[in-house]
């Protein structure tokens, strides 16, 4: 049984990857269509990413199958982008069902090594933090 009308109640904007120019590109992304969905918020889940355990807000989008979401898409809901974890569409029930995390803009891809960290002063070791 498909979702009901009344649950899909909020405009959900999909994103999709532009191909890329050449060699070291960045990643672009278009919007390709905006749907009707429902979005529930599961707040602080965990996981281990770039080996830190980070806590995260995690959303649940539902909406009417459609062939336009693919799994490395963005959904954009209330300004706020969101990268897909996990995508389970179902055709015969015409249902499509999309964990997703806030992808943050801007933040660094690396984290610094946990042997030495440099400052103006020169580089700083572990045991130094505190001081």
């Amino acid at each position: 049984m498909g979702y009901s009308a009344g649950f899909l109640h909020h405009r959900v904007t999909i994103r999709n990857k532009v191909a890329g120019t050449g060699f070291g590109d960045t990643t672009k992304y278009q919007d390709v269509k905006t749907v009707w969905a429902n979005v529930t918020w599961s707040k602080g889940a965990k996981a281990l990413h770039e080996g830190a355990l980070d806590a995260y807000d995690t959303v649940m989008i539902r909406m009417l199958w459609n062939d336009v979401v693919k799994r490395d898409s963005q959904l954009v809901y209330e300004g706020v982008t969101y990268q897909i974890q996990s995508f389970h569409p179902d055709k015969l029930e015409n249902t499509l069902q999309i964990t997703a995390v806030e992808v943050v803009q801007g933040a660094p891809a690396y984290t610094p090594s946990m042997n030495e960290i440099s400052n103006d002063d020169g580089p700083i070791k572990p045991l130094e933090f505190g001081t």
